[in-house]
Order: structure tokens, then C-alpha cells, then sequence
């Protein structure tokens, strides 16, 4: 990071000196300014943070189904279930799909609902498209209130959740390999499989 602020500082520098100097305006006053009190951060003092997220999954939220138009998300309440969270025109995202497809062979029978949600900001031409080359053949849904990702978003894509029948949830944000054992070996534990 302070790499990167001393080449800032650097070329700014060097744009500052080539260019011709501008005549010098009589300084404004400063703007008034209100003050907002600051927690003190040291040690055994408190540090602020952030506004509370979600803990549970909220499956009320309106959810448009992409190809099976009786689908309702509220149909996942109260079991086991993997929600992909994913943009159709992000690679990450088109990497980790067959993954998915992958956990809905090897877990739906054992009683896992796989769920992908397409974001709020993705086109029908997009998710058609995605569609045609990668078959979304799980259940799918559109989130188009943007109600999901202002809950549960991370501002990335792809997420992937395990919810529990309580509506409680396990995410991660990342699709490396890692990763990705990481969520089979969580489905395993929570279906209690071996």
C-alpha cells in the first residue's frame, strides 16, 4: 500500500512540474465543518464495527424463476440447501458452475436443494445466453428486487451459501480449489456423510 501511495505521490509530482504554473487565487474561507465524535482505537479500548448482517436467510424475499415458473423460493425453507449466487458474464463465476451442477448429482439425493441465483443487474439476453452454453439446470432464480444481495452480498460474485433447515449459513466468496473442497466438505458434515 505505501508502495503504491509513493509512486501516486511521484507522478503526481512529476505531472505538477511540467505543467505551466496557473495563476494563484486569493484562498477561499473553509467551509464550517461539524464535528463527529470518534471511538478511540487502542489497546482495551473499542474499536467500532460494522452495521450487523443477516445470520439467517430470509426466504421471503421475491425471487423470479428463470425456467420453472412454479418454482417459489420459499420451497427452501426448512432444509438443507446451496445457493449459488453468480453473475451470467462473470468467468469466475462460469468456473465454478460445473462445481455446482457436480454437488447437485452427488448431494440431491441425500437431501440437498441446489439453488442458483442470477444478480439483480443481469439481462434476460445474459442469462439466456449463460443458459444456452452451460445448461442451468438447477433450480434458478433471478433476484430482481436486488433484496438478496443487499442482505447477503459481499460485492463479488460468485457466493456460495449452505443453509441449514434454521435458515443459519455458511458462505464463502471465493472459487479457488481450496474453496471448493472446503464447501463439498461442509455439505458431507452437515448431511452427516462420510
Amino acid at each position: 500500500m505505501r508502495v503504491l501511495s509513493v509512486i501516486s505521490l511521484a507522478l503526481l509530482a512529476t505531472a505538477c512540474l511540467a505543467e505551466t504554473p496557473a495563476p494563484v487565487a486569493a484562498p477561499k474561507a473553509p467551509a464550517p465543518t461539524l464535528a463527529v465524535p470518534v471511538a478511540p482505537v487502542g489497546p482495551g479500548l473499542a474499536v467500532p464495527t460494522p452495521p450487523a448482517r443477516a445470520t439467517k436467510i430470509d426466504f421471503s424475499i421475491p425471487m423470479q424463476p428463470i425456467k420453472q415458473k412454479d418454482l417459489s423460493f420459499k420451497m427452501f425453507k426448512n432444509r438443507w440447501s446451496l445457493l449459488f449466487y453468480f453473475s451470467p458474464t462473470c468467468g469466475h463465476c462460469i468456473h465454478t458452475y460445473p462445481h455446482i451442477r457436480e454437488v447437485r448429482t452427488k448431494f440431491e439425493k441425500k437431501g440437498l436443494a441446489v439453488v442458483a441465483i442470477a444478480t439483480g443487474t443481469a439481462s434476460p439476453e445474459d442469462i439466456a445466453s449463460f443458459d444456452a452454453e452451460h445448461k442451468l439446470d438447477v433450480m434458478a432464480f433471478q433476484d430482481v428486487t436486488k433484496k438478496f444481495s443487499q442482505e447477503y452480498g459481499t460485492g463479488s460474485v460468485p457466493l456460495i451459501l449452505l443453509v441449514s433447515p434454521d435458515a443459519t449459513f455458511k458462505m464463502w466468496n471465493s472459487s479457488d480449489s481450496s474453496t471448493l473442497a472446503d464447501v463439498d466438505k461442509s455439505i458431507r458434515s452437515a448431511l452427516k456423510m462420510k
